[in-house]
Formats: C-alpha cells, sequence, structure tokens
C-alpha cells in the first residue's frame, strides 16, 4: 500500500469519476485506474462501485478513506517532529528556470547568512508540469507563470508575487542589436534558440504568453538556459526571455547580450506560488515562502527606486512604479 494509491482514491471520490480525478491532478488515466485497482487488488475488496455515469465508495471504501485522512494527518506530524528534532530539514521546490537562476541564489545565501539549517532541493520545469509536482507531493510548493486552471483545481492554493513581461535576447551579431524595440513579424525571420519543449506543447509557460498562431523559425532546442545565452552573444539566434526576473543577467550587465522589447505584442504575465491543500508544506517550507517574499520586495522596490532616479523627474511612487513596469500582483498570505 502506498500514500499514492490513498491519494488517488481519495481524489476519485471527491470528483466521482476517475478520468475527470487525473485529469485535474495531470496524471495519465490509465496509471491512475491502475494504482486504485492495485490496491483493491492488495486488500482483497472492492473500493469503489464502478458505473457508466462515475463512480462512489463502497462501505470498505468508506472505511478505508477515513482511515487514509488520519494516515495523512500522522505523516505530516511525524514528518514535522522530525524536523524540529533535528533542527532542520529539506525543502523541495519546481519552479520556472529564469526564476531558478535569479533568486535561489539569494535564497541560499539567506539560508547560510542566518544559519537556518534547511537544505533546498530544487528543480525547473514548464508550469503545467510544476503544478503536477505540487498535486502529487513531490515538492513542497511550485513557483510558476500563472493560467486559468489553477484557480478551477479545489485542492490548490495559487498565492501571486509579481508581474514581468517577455522580451527578446539579442547578441551583437544579431542585425537587431541596434534596435529599441522590434515586431513580432521581424521575430519570425530569425533563428530561434527554443527552451525545452516550449511550441511544441502548451505547458501554459511561454508558449502559452506568446501565441500569435505563427510558428517561429526554431533551429537549436536545449533545456541548458546559460548555452542559449552564449549561443546568443556569439551568434545571431534570438529567444524570449523575461524582463524582471533577468535584469541581473551577467550577459545583460556586460552588455553581451540586449533584451529589447516587442512593439506590436502583449507578452505580459503573472508569476506567483503553488501549494497543494493536501501536501501541505512543511514549517520549513513556509519559512523558505518567507524569506522568498522578503527577497522579491526588497528586489522590486530597488528596481523602482533606481528607475525613478535614472529619469531624474518629480513623480510620485505610484508613477515611479510606472517606470519601472514591475507590480506586484498581490501580498503573500501565510500557510
Amino acid at each position: 500500500m502506498k500514500f499514492e494509491q490513498l491519494s488517488y482514491l481519495q481524489e476519485a471520490v471527491k470528483y466521482k469519476s476517475i478520468s475527470l480525478a487525473s485529469e485535474r491532478n495531470y496524471i495519465a488515466q490509465s496509471s491512475f485506474s491502475s494504482a486504485i485497482t492495485k490496491l483493491e487488488q492488495e486488500l482483497g475488496v472492492a473500493l469503489l462501485h464502478r458505473s457508466s455515469t462515475g463512480v462512489s465508495p463502497t462501505e470498505m471504501g468508506e472505511i478505508v478513506l477515513a482511515n487514509a485522512k488520519k494516515i495523512f494527518a500522522a505523516r505530516d506530524e511525524i514528518l514535522e517532529a522530525a524536523g524540529s528534532r533535528t533542527g532542520g530539514g529539506t525543502v523541495s521546490v519546481s519552479c520556472v528556470a529564469c526564476l531558478c537562476d535569479w533568486i535561489i541564489p539569494s535564497v541560499l545565501h539567506r539560508l547560510r547568512t542566518g544559519h537556518i539549517a534547511v537544505s533546498l532541493s530544487v528543480n525547473t520545469a514548464e508550469s503545467r508540469v510544476i503544478a503536477n509536482n505540487v498535486l502529487s507531493g513531490i515538492v513542497d510548493f511550485g513557483i510558476l507563470i500563472y493560467y486559468d486552471e489553477l484557480r478551477d483545481n479545489p485542492d490548490l492554493q495559487y498565492v501571486p508575487l509579481f508581474h514581468d513581461s517577455f522580451g527578446l535576447y539579442i547578441g551583437p551579431e544579431s542585425p537587431l542589436w541596434n534596435k529599441t524595440s522590434i515586431k513580432m513579424e521581424e521575430i519570425f525571420r530569425q533563428p530561434y534558440i527554443a527552451y525545452k519543449e516550449e511550441f511544441l506543447k502548451d505547458n501554459h509557460g511561454l508558449t502559452s504568453v506568446v501565441n500569435v498562431g505563427k510558428e517561429l523559425n526554431i533551429v537549436f532546442r536545449t533545456d541548458e538556459l546559460d548555452s542559449m545565452k552564449r549561443m546568443i552573444a556569439q551568434y545571431d539566434y534570438v529567444a524570449f526571455f523575461p524582463f524582471f526576473m533577468t535584469k541581473n543577467d551577467y550577459y545583460l550587465r556586460h552588455d553581451l547580450i540586449r533584451n529589447i522589447p516587442i512593439a506590436d505584442y502583449a507578452t505580459d504575465f503573472e508569476v506567483g506560488y503553488l501549494i497543494s491543500k493536501r501536501f501541505k508544506p512543511s514549517p520549513f517550507g513556509r519559512k523558505i515562502l518567507n524569506i522568498l517574499r522578503q527577497i522579491l520586495e526588497v528586489k522590486a522596490e530597488l528596481k523602482i527606486l533606481q528607475e525613478f532616479e535614472n529619469n531624474d523627474v518629480s513623480a510620485d511612487v505610484e508613477e515611479a512604479e510606472s517606470f519601472s513596469g514591475i507590480d506586484f500582483a498581490g501580498e503573500m498570505v501565510s500557510v
């Protein structure tokens, strides 16, 4: 018997449908159904009534579900007690790649200088995959680009962090180097480097934001951001990158790459964190979230003040925020 099997059983009963439950949890229906069937075989009893209209728990299914709730609660208590006894713990996070390069080093530095005994494990993915990792309890929380389906899932809690927008990375060898902005039609003619599966399938990241119904001239695909940047800096390749999350990029600061805005297409998006209501973050996970919020607030304020001073104009804070292009979408909440 595995936690995963009990969790799938809970989901099937909640949605009264195996197909709907698997869809909402971003899991293949065959894998979802097989896990429940194997649990039934292991126990030697049927846990679900199955019909053409959906599923419902049997009498034994009700008993298993009641005890599963106690098991999950006990597991959380054990993890919390173990962490408090050792004085530390491990926090697993899934996040979008650009944010990982930008903010995670700052979080690690804060943990070390604050002598906080927490080990951080981070993997990068696109937003749909991140949501799946959170739903299945693989990670404590995720940081991703917002998409509407997140609000529709009752097992997820999404909290906005900030707004950003995509620009186009270009290098000195690109014919676009001296431009201050660019139109989408010009981008289609440039040799484009794609990150992972972007523009192959809609994983609710860049592909959703830049959805123009026309194919880019993709000549290379990689899962290494630094390789993309080196190729752009040395040759005439281009790629979409966000403004706020890359503002401290080494390549930008040393004028090896420029990020130019897109003049005729809105590329704004929102970034937030995502937690599961079933697999709630540990105390260490909540600590990491608080540190993340503090760092983001400081970075955003510095950005606003710096651009305000550079413009050398007399304006109030509201106007300064409009210069920055950075807007915090909402207050983070304690979880």
